[in-house]
C-alpha cells in the first residue's frame, strides 16, 4: 500500500514531535543536574547554558535560524518573566548551598526541581511558537508571558490564580 502525501506529512510531524520531546526531556534532566551543582550561583549559569542549547536544538529541528545573541536574549527574557516564582526561589536555594551540612541538600533540591520546571515550560512554549509559524526573529516574550507562567505553574506543581479579564 502506498502512503499518501498527507500520511507522509503526519509521519514527518510525529517524528518531529518525538524529537522535540527528546530535546526537552534531555534539557530537563541537564537542568535538574545543574541545580544540584554544589557551587552557589554556578548552577544558575549552567541552567542558562542548558536552556540556550535546548532552544538552539529546537530551532534547528524546526528549521529556524537564530543567532547566538537572539537566543541568549530570549532565554534571559523568559527567565526574567518567571522571576517572581523562579529566580527568587532559585537565588534563595542557591544561597542555601552556602550553609554547611543540610544547606547544600536543601538548596540543591529546590533549585533542581524549579530549574527542570522552567526548562520544560520554555521548551513547550517554543514548540508551540515554531509550530504556529513563529521564528526566533519574531518571538515576542511579552505575547507569551501569561502562557509561560501558566506552563511553569503546571510543571512545578504550583497553582497560580488566573488573571481576571479586564
Amino acid at each position: 500500500m502506498v502512503a499518501t502525501t498527507m500520511e507522509n506529512a503526519e509521519i514527518g510531524e510525529n517524528d518531529r514531535h518525538s524529537e522535540a520531546a527528546e530535546i526537552i526531556s534531555s534539557a530537563v534532566k541537564w537542568s535538574a543536574a545543574a541545580g544540584v551543582l554544589p557551587l552557589p550561583f554556578v548552577d544558575l549559569i549552567a541552567l542558562g547554558t542548558v536552556q540556550y542549547k535546548m532552544i538552539r536544538k529546537l530551532s534547528k529541528l524546526y528549521e529556524m535560524d537564530g543567532d547566538k545573541k537572539d537566543i541568549e536574549i530570549i532565554v534571559s527574557t523568559a527567565l526574567g518573566m518567571l522571576a517572581p516564582s523562579f529566580l527568587s526561589t532559585n537565588l534563595v536555594g542557591s544561597s542555601l548551598k552556602l550553609l554547611p551540612g543540610g544547606g547544600t541538600f536543601l538548596g540543591s533540591a529546590s533549585v533542581a526541581a524549579l530549574s527542570a520546571a522552567a526548562t520544560y515550560s520554555i521548551g513547550k512554549i517554543f514548540i508551540r511558537h515554531f509550530e504556529n509559524g513563529g521564528t526566533i526573529k519574531n518571538f515576542s516574550a511579552e505575547s507569551i508571558q501569561d502562557e509561560l507562567k501558566e506552563e511553569f505553574a503546571n510543571a512545578s506543581g504550583r497553582v497560580e490564580p488566573k488573571k481576571k479579564p479586564g
